[in-house]
């Protein structure tokens, strides 16, 4: 049972946990996600440290306001995405975050309308520009040979969605693993994963492959010849077209601002 943590372990801090109002008129649908979601935002929030026991589920049904059933229930779906780890006797313990919670968080923004599309572009021109950069400076010969290997790719099947698909984030990977800094793979890593699920229209997609190509070939040299500048300059110009292109990429609705009134 959650409820179960040692008498002896000091009782965890909720104040970083927003009271929840599922008693409300305006009662949450389904709870056990909703629990789960803010339970989520805590989590990488900071608010538990790794390796950290969670509230009890006595404590945790208090603060929102329903039973423990859904505690439970919403524990479940944390431990499905890889946040904590569910142990007899022990309740729920931190896991340190992986790719797929990330990948599961940044889903989550875009499935509820917390983010958007052009948000999510917005992360990428904040931190793909100054990739391309270092990767002008820290590049090997194999990395360089991967980029190109991607481009060549998908030169070569510009009538094939899945084909340009893969090829368009193994460049991207390959550009980030050419910094040769782990932290910017942990970055783009599950960003690439997302972009996967919200290119929904391969022939729009397809139709900008040719500017794709040419706008990768044109990062992909700058990168070769170590021109930190021009690589940064190119990769703000493809960047600045996708962004461009956003309505021929994904579905309108995730071509929005994000919603303003949670906060409320």
């Amino acid at each position: 049972m959650l409820g179960m943590n040692s008498q002896s372990a000091p009782a965890p801090d909720l104040s970083g946990i927003a009271r929840g109002t599922a008693t409300a008129s305006g009662r949450p649908a389904r709870l056990p996600v909703w629990v789960a979601d803010q339970l989520e935002e805590a989590l990488l929030g900071g608010t538990f440290a790794v390796g950290t026991q969670m509230p009890t589920e006595p404590a945790l049904a208090e603060r929102f306001g329903v039973s423990r059933q859904v505690v439970r229930e919403a524990a479940r779906l944390l431990e499905d995405r890889g946040l904590v780890e569910i142990r007899a006797g022990r309740g729920m313990t931190v896991l340190a975050p992986t790719v797929e919670s990330s990948v599961d968080r940044m889903r989550t923004l875009l499935r509820r309308g917390d983010a958007s599309f052009d948000q999510l572009m917005e992360l990428r021109q904040m931190t793909e520009v100054d990739m391309s950069a270092l990767a002008a400076r820290n590049r090997t010969d194999e990395d360089v040979a991967s980029m190109q290997a991607a481009i060549a790719d998908a030169a070569a099947h510009l009538d094939d969605y899945a084909i340009c698909m893969d090829a368009d984030l193994a460049f991207h990977m390959a550009v980030a693993r050419a910094t040769h800094n782990p932290f910017v793979l942990a970055i783009v890593q599950p960003v690439n994963v997302v972009l996967r699920d919200v290119y929904r229209k391969p022939i729009e997609y397809l139709a900008t492959q040719t500017d794709t190509v040419a706008e990768h070939t044109s990062i992909a040299d700058a990168i070769a010849a170590g021109d930190a500048r021009a690589a940064r300059k190119a990769t703000a110009l493809h960047l600045g077209r996708v962004v461009d292109d956003a309505g021929r990429l994904v579905d309108e609705d995730l071509v929005t601002e994000a919603k303003t009134d949670h906060q409320a």
